[in-house]
């Protein structure tokens, strides 16, 4: 992401970074830049030091308050060489400083090394660029070892090998990609800034808030799971809401379009003395849930399951 108030500077490394294969996203200003951060998740962020609205560390203050924005890379722009002005900034969570005349191949090195190194160290889930296991277990340890009251939400998605089979690995990955956006929208939307997404691989995901919300978001995920699956397959599927799998046997076997199941665990009740048996009493709840069709969440707590059996509408 390229945020900078100026045109011709935000276009000109737009223009390079697109040279070099980069997707890039353009904001101009630092609230638009906060709020494409956290719904886009870009791989790193080029910004101007000097914005009209909010100047460079500030925003970048904000981004690391977030935790879904905590983990992106950030070089700041500059015009100036200022020691005491990079200092802020670094303090405030920028990574590196560039001057804005820098020799574009030193630019491009520069990001692809901070990518890499970040992606490395902060175990980044290399297709929806999520933290991975390693975050997530730090995370839900230290809350734990503080008794912060959390509620860590498991999401496995139903019939998704069966769609792999069907369709293949990359339109498997496209899946896994929209379930990731949906994730992290509806956690922005309705969640805090404390509030957490991560991919433990595959088709599992998680996301870590307040007790009182994780019904509310659980609820509003499924729903736009529900909305929007069904693009994902072909018009004769639709209209059989799902694929009919053969086998070695000859047999045909028939499963329904995709669905999301949600188990949900909690601590303000009962303490759990690890991330390890927190996760084993998510993946009993989770087996319990699949038995059921459709898009289906249960709270550890409450012992009482609602359900959505709503299926995904079909493209027209």
């Amino acid at each position: 992401m390229v945020v900078d108030d100026e045109v011709d500077c935000r276009e000109l490394t737009r223009a390079l970074l697109l040279e070099w294969d980069y997707r890039v996203i353009s904001a101009a200003s630092g609230p638009e830049a906060i709020e494409k951060a956290k719904l886009q998740l870009p791989d790193l962020i080029l910004m101007d030091v000097h914005l009209r609205d909010m100047n460079g560390p500030d925003i970048c203050k904000k981004l690391r308050e977030h935790l879904a924005t905590r983990f992106i890379p950030i070089i700041m722009l500059t015009v100036d060489n200022h020691v005491h002005r990079k200092i802020e900034g670094l303090a405030k969570g920028a990574d590196d400083y560039l001057m804005k005349t820098i020799d574009p191949e030193e630019l491009k090195a520069r990001v692809e090394t901070l990518i890499r190194r970040t992606s490395e160290q902060a175990n980044v889930n290399p297709l929806t660029k999520l933290p991975g296991n390693i975050v997530i277990e730090q995370l839900v340890r230290e809350r734990l070892e503080n008794d912060i009251t959390f509620s860590v939400c498991y999401c496995d998605l139903d019939n998704f090998k069966a769609y792999n089979d069907r369709y293949g690995y990359a339109a498997g990955d496209r899946v896994l990609l929209h379930t990731s956006h949906l994730i992290v929208q509806n956690v922005n939307n309705v969640g805090g800034d404390q509030d957490f997404v991560g991919h433990i691989g595959g088709d599992d995901f998680i996301f870590v808030t307040t007790p009182d919300k994780e019904a509310e978001l659980s609820k509003a995920i499924m729903s736009s799971f529900n909305a929007s699956i069904a693009r994902f397959y072909d018009e004769e599927d639709c209209k059989n809401q799902g694929i009919t799998l053969e086998f070695h046997d000859g047999q045909p076997k028939r499963y329904p379009l995709m669905t999301i199941t949600i188990a949900a665990v909690k601590n303000d009740e009962k303490k759990f003395e690890s991330h390890r048996i927190l996760a084993e009493r998510a993946a009993e709840i989770k087996r319990h849930l699949k038995q059921s069709e459709g898009s289906n969440f249960l709270s550890d707590r409450r012992g009482a399951e609602e359900k959505r059996h709503s299926k995904a509408p079909m493209v027209t």
